[in-house]
């Protein structure tokens, strides 16, 4: 399998495990929570369930960045435009793949229950949620600088990249409007983007470069 078949797969595959996985799994399985505390309190009665779906999702995460990071270092050509916002958004996109890491790493002490006390892990806890922040603003402008490189370049499907483009500007937007809009309504971006995601993946997969 060449980069190019490995990265169209990791972009289809992972934004549909992801949406699986943490969108519908998390609240099947481990409970949806209001706080903090809550949260910890499921995760201690099922350590087995939430250690696999921690590991697993640390995967999925990987490969939603890997994806689009492969993809953005085929582009890259320091003589050209497109080429150029390819490389940083490699760079964006390896970035958000260590933050997945770091936060996704934080909390196996909670879980597997070393932490000191109860307050030192919800404190554990709190800072790796907060890291997710870090994660979809990376991929928000990976998202942007990606989908413009593709739609300079104009080798994959000029739609596909547009819609990617367009999943970028809109989870620019829902950054800037925190606290204004309501939460509902922000999360249309951020699955429009998985959608983006995979469009990109199908369309990469079926382009002849």
């Amino acid at each position: 399998m060449n980069s190019k078949s490995l990265s169209s797969w990791m972009l289809i595959v992972s934004p549909i495990l992801f949406f699986v996985v943490f969108i519908i799994g998390w609240d099947v399985v481990i409970g949806s929570s209001e706080t903090t505390a809550e949260e910890l309190a499921n995760i201690m009665t099922q350590t087995s369930t939430v250690s696999i779906f921690a590991v697993l999702g640390t995967a999925i995460f990987i490969s939603l960045a890997a994806g689009p990071a492969l993809l953005a270092w085929s582009k890259v050509d320091s003589s050209t435009l497109e080429g150029n916002l390819a490389f940083i958004a490699t760079m964006i996109f390896g970035a958000m793949s260590t933050i997945a890491l770091l936060s996704m790493g934080m909390g196996f002490p909670v879980i597997a229950g070393d932490t000191e006390s109860m307050l030192e892990a919800e404190w554990i806890w709190s800072v790796s949620d907060s890291m997710f922040a870090g994660l979809f603003l990376a991929w928000t402008f990976g998202n942007i600088l990606l989908g413009a490189s593709l739609w300079i370049e104009n080798k994959i499907n000029k739609i596909a990249s547009g819609i990617l483009l367009l999943a970028g500007i809109l989870m620019l937007i829902m950054h800037l409007l925190i606290g204004v809009v309501p939460e509902d309504v922000g999360f249309i971006p951020f699955i429009f983007a998985l959608v983006a995601t995979v469009i990109v993946g199908v369309f990469n997969l079926r382009s002849e470069s």
